[in-house]
């Protein structure tokens, strides 16, 4: 049970071609998607290939994500039938979102992946986002914060931290 005293949707449209499907436990199946490095690099932190994300450390993430918000697989249609292409978990406290195939990344899903977390947490009376860590080579997850309206309100030796105000 993610957010307190709230029961998670099944599904959420972000439009006809695109929406996040709830975590139905199968962490098999992001698998493939943490093993590639553009995603354990900039979601992970991860630099060295002998550290890549395997079934367990997957399994822990999932375990993790699923009790701290709503855990979703972000789902993209295909030829009459939906597949995974990421996750995201919506939650007040730095939100996570991985796009795990290059051929969807850097054409806005992940912004309208977030907008789409924005509008779940005011639908449920959050007042704002803090504290989304975004490392300080991911330029296209900062770019996309930016444009959102969210400030940088910190940072450390890898990262940035970002607030988002929803009022």
């Amino acid at each position: 049970m993610p957010l307190e005293h709230v029961q998670q949707p099944e599904i959420i449209v972000i439009h006809g071609l695109l929406r996040l499907r709830k975590y139905d436990g199968n962490y098999e199946s992001l698998l493939a998607g943490y093993q590639d490095p553009y995603v354990y690099q900039n979601s992970e932190g991860i630099f060295d290939a002998a550290q890549m994300p395997d079934l367990a450390y997957v399994k822990g993430m999932c375990e993790y994500l699923e009790h701290a918000g709503e855990f979703y697989f972000i789902e993209a249609q295909e030829n009459e039938t939906f597949v995974s292409i990421g996750d995201v978990t919506v939650k007040p406290e730095n939100p996570p979102i991985a796009i795990w195939f290059e051929k969807y990344r850097h054409i806005g899903i992940g912004t309208m992946v977030m907008k789409t977390v924005i509008a779940r947490l005011k639908e449920l009376d959050f007042k704002k986002i803090k504290g989304s860590a975004v490392f300080k080579w991911n330029i296209p997850s900062q770019k996309m914060h930016e444009k959102l309206g969210f400030k940088r309100v910190a940072e450390d030796d890898k990262s940035f931290i970002y607030d988002l105000d929803f009022e």
